[in-house]
């Protein structure tokens, strides 16, 4: 595998092939990322995921998947499968003047709510396409925003060049030390993950067999690779999985081995940032969700970017989820 850098100053232009997020080609506003698409779902939530739709004049205008989690105390939550990192109204209000079209869209969202099951808690992420929550909060739902890390596509050696110096430098020190590929099995990549998490002494937010699906169900249709990174002793230092549609590409799991730096990591995010880039999609680092994770994601250039929240929950799902995480605590050794 190519991980060469460039350092002359007249790069040639890197090649963009048609991304294969989409057999058209072309951005699916039904489908506007890759959590939305069917087969993903269905990766993600095997015990079954809903969708509300709206119609106009026999075809579908709009859809909004999600899922039914059961709480304790008889409560219910409408939430996000565990690999849909995000998702929102997926909404068509065909042609028409700007205005117009909002109207319409607007009133697609509302009614794609409306059809929403009622439940004691509302959790949903939000899209890049969604920058109008006014809707949701109509309905009474609280807005908040969260942020990631975006790289757009361009000039390879520009993007290389917008990197901090030390991010550079632990990337060429990794490269001369590891050897990366593609090929890791999704069992392999999987049992890899839960060891690392073990060995932390950190509890596991997926399941083994969980990440298998998810892994096998990508690289089967062409839209998700598994980068690993292996020392000078031929032992696993570093794994990522990334997946794309026809605009982004996500860095969706990572792991390293136990006594690693994030050198290899730092490695296997370079390859997965050019690879997204030849491609001509964005590379998403999908979340900033800690101080540590914001450090190291800045290291890599990019923009800042919002995801809003749309979220909501009654009193009594807000009581019974108190008194669960108290009895949780109580019953702990």
């Amino acid at each position: 595998m190519d991980l060469s850098i460039f350092k002359n100053a007249r790069a040639k232009p890197v090649p963009r092939p048609a991304p294969a997020g989409a057999a058209s080609g072309l951005h699916d506003p039904l489908a506007p990322t890759i959590f939305h698409e069917a087969w993903w779902l269905d990766a993600s939530a095997p015990d079954g995921w809903s969708e509300t739709l709206v119609r106009a004049d026999n075809r579908i205008v709009g859809r909004l998947p999600y899922m039914i989690l059961r709480k304790p105390f008889g409560q219910t939550s409408c939430e996000m499968p565990k690999f849909a990192h995000f998702l929102g109204p997926a909404v068509a209000p065909g042609p028409g003047a700007r205005a117009n079209r909002a109207l319409k869209e607007a009133q697609i969202v509302r009614e794609l709510h409306e059809q929403l099951p009622p439940t004691g808690n509302l959790y949903m992420r939000m899209h890049r396409g969604v920058t109008d929550t006014m809707v949701h909060a109509e309905a009474g739902l609280h807005m908040l925003v969260n942020f990631t890390f975006e790289i757009a596509p361009g000039c390879e050696q520009a993007i290389w060049a917008g990197m901090r110096d030390k991010t550079r430098n632990i990337i060429r020190r990794a490269q001369e030390k590891h050897c990366v590929s593609d090929t890791l099995d999704p069992r392999d990549f999987a049992a890899c993950y839960r060891r690392n998490v073990d060995e932390a002494g950190h509890e596991s937010y997926y399941e083994t067999d969980e990440i298998v699906r998810v892994c096998t169900a990508a690289l089967e249709r062409g839209r998700g690779r598994i980068l690993s990174a292996t020392g000078p002793d031929g032992g696993l230092a570093a794994a990522i999985f990334t997946i794309w549609d026809a605009t982004s590409c996500y860095y969706l799991l990572a792991t390293r081995s136990r006594g690693e730096d994030h050198g290899a990591t730092s490695l296997l995010l370079w390859e997965a940032i050019r690879h997204a880039n030849r491609m001509g999609l964005i590379f998403d680092f999908d979340g900033l969700y800690t101080r540590g994770n914001r450090v190291f994601f800045t290291g890599f250039g990019g923009t800042v970017h919002p995801r809003y929240v749309v979220c909501g929950s009654t009193r009594t799902y807000r009581a019974t989820a108190a008194l669960s995480k108290a009895l949780s605590r109580l019953r702990r050794p």
